[in-house]
């Protein structure tokens, strides 16, 4: 189950009228008759709709909020950021509206075309593994490279509201261990395992000292790929909703959540492209984004129903389990 490829997906329960998608095109961009309407699949937490307008040369998206109304107004702000990243600017959809319709938040974004990273990497389709995954390392550093006065989450003009200390990690792991559903799916044999791994290496979360731009889902189902001249090229990072001001290694983490199913150069050309773009990895990083992946696995673990998400709650419970595996060996 590699890269969250069958993990449940926001549209699998939630759908739109097309009247909806008709009178949200209607406020967004009055005077422009919508032709056509295309539910893109791939996102767990919100929707994206591919919509073509009268008069438009090119198509646009329709992304619907159904957890966080304020990541809209994060995203265009990180979407403008980038855009003047030098010298060469990260490749993000720039958000050109945001509207209200009926309780729903949505906003209209250029459309980018081209197939997710997950989806090249699992198809038959010829690629250079090492090629690509060498870009993803190179755009990673050129995120990383935004830096912010203190660690910690945004509000949607990127101020630092909450911020982050390294006991938030460990407390924030905690309390998902509480958690009905963690305890359930887990068991109390893994969840003592959990407590243990978390306390022999609380003292390796980031500091807090670290403060630069986390995209926080960087895995390749949120990366664009497209054909280019015969060779792939990312064309866009996609779904900035959970981005803070952090440690890169989280993102690194996320990226290598799979590792044990790739290609040893899937890892070895995306760090390379990490660290000849100025990444410096410190001595225990492997511990740490295993320990990054697990605080993160077990706050998905707390809203994912399992009658509703069965194999979203297998892939998690596996690769937690995998984690601990790995780290009780060290």
């Amino acid at each position: 189950m590699t890269f969250k490829a069958e993990w449940e997906k926001a549209n699998d329960s939630h759908i739109l009228a097309a009247n909806v998608v008709e009178n949200m095109a209607a406020i967004a961009c009055p005077g422009k008759n919508l032709i056509s309407q295309e539910m893109i699949s791939g996102g767990c937490a919100n929707l994206n709709i591919k919509i073509q307008l009268e008069g438009d040369l090119e198509p646009l998206l329709l992304r619907v909020y159904l957890r966080d109304k304020d990541a809209a107004w994060r995203e265009k702000s990180i979407a403008t950021l980038l855009q003047s990243t030098v010298p060469v600017p990260v490749p993000v959809p720039q958000v050109l509206r945001i509207c209200d319709y009926e309780n729903y938040r949505f906003a209209i974004t250029e459309f980018i075309p081209g197939i997710t990273l997950r989806d090249l990497l699992l198809s038959d389709e010829p690629h250079d593994v090492g090629t690509v995954m060498r870009q993803v390392g190179t755009i990673l550093a050129r995120i990383a490279a935004h830096k912010f006065p203190a660690a910690g989450f945004f509000d949607k003009n990127l101020h630092v509201i909450n911020q982050l200390i390294p006991d938030d990690y460990l407390k924030h792991a905690k309390q998902s261990l509480q958690n009905n559903i963690v305890s359930i799916q887990l068991g109390a044999d893994a969840i003592a395992k959990i407590n243990v791994t978390l306390d022999k290496y609380a003292h390796l979360f980031p500091s807090g000292k670290e403060k630069q731009l986390v995209h926080a889902d960087f895995d390749p189902a949120n990366i664009l790929v497209a054909k280019i001249e015969n060779d792939w090229q990312i064309t866009g990072i996609l779904d900035w909703e959970f981005s803070f001001s952090g440690s890169a290694l989280y993102d690194i983490a996320n990226m290598l959540r799979y590792k044990h199913q790739t290609s040893a150069i899937f890892e070895q050309a995306f760090l390379n492209g990490l660290t000849q773009s100025g990444i410096n990895l410190p001595e225990n990083w492997t511990i740490i984004v295993d320990i990054l992946n697990l605080v993160s696995l077990l706050d998905c673990l707390t809203r994912s129903d399992p009658e509703k998400m069965p194999k979203r709650c297998a892939d998690i419970n596996l690769l937690s389990y995998n984690i601990i595996q790995r780290l009780s060996q060290e």
